[in-house]
């Protein structure tokens, strides 16, 4: 075997061969995938525009967000909208409210005002009690926070005609009649930050 000398040429010339063959396969694989990734996310021009939207939407946000803080300070109030119809239960505009306004009142204490046209106490003292344990669980601290029914803190109307607008509701309640402006709702065309 010493004196047999065996020709590896051969079999180091197909080796190359398939490295190189292997090399081009991984170099186009490489590329096809990079071209693919460079497209971004879209796969249409629809897609390709509600991208570029929701990018001039995130620019402006952290000053919308600052300006919508800023309100719920000075509003602090939760509404009949904020639970489900008929129930005690909050409803999603309400989980979403509340979890605004939770961190909120964990920093600054204060009062949530809850604004209702309900006569129903039984209903309204469970929708406070379900408000402070949804806000209680959310680790808000409860003891710098106190919850009333009342109007909201925002600039709404005058003061004489939101008690005009609700002894006006009172009374068509009681009587059974449609509101005067021909709305169902609460009996007066608004103002009042719900």
């Amino acid at each position: 075997m010493i004196g047999k000398r065996r020709n590896l040429e051969p079999a180091i010339v197909h080796n190359r061969g398939r490295c190189r063959a292997v090399a081009h396969v991984l170099v186009v694989s490489f590329l096809a995938f990079a071209a693919a990734g460079c497209n971004g996310s879209w796969r249409n021009a629809t897609q390709l525009q509600l991208t570029r939207m929701e990018e001039g939407k995130n620019q402006f946000g952290a000053y919308r967000n600052h300006m919508v803080n800023n309100a719920i300070l000075h509003d602090m109030s939760i509404a009949d909208i904020h639970f489900i119809p008929h129930s005690i239960e909050l409803s999603g505009t309400g989980v979403a409210r509340l979890d605004r306004m939770a961190p909120l009142l964990d920093t600054y204490g204060g009062i949530v005002r809850y604004e209702t046209v309900l006569m129903d106490d039984e209903m309204i003292a469970s929708r406070l009690d379900q408000v402070r344990e949804y806000l209680d669980l959310t680790g808000c601290d409860m003891s710098r926070v106190e919850l009333k029914v009342m109007l909201s803190g925002g600039r709404g109307m005058p003061a004489s005609d939101a008690i005009q607008g609700e002894e006006n509701l009172a009374a068509q309640q009681k009587s059974g009649a449609a509101p005067a402006n021909g709305l169902s709702g609460s009996g007066f065309s608004g103002g009042l930050n719900r």
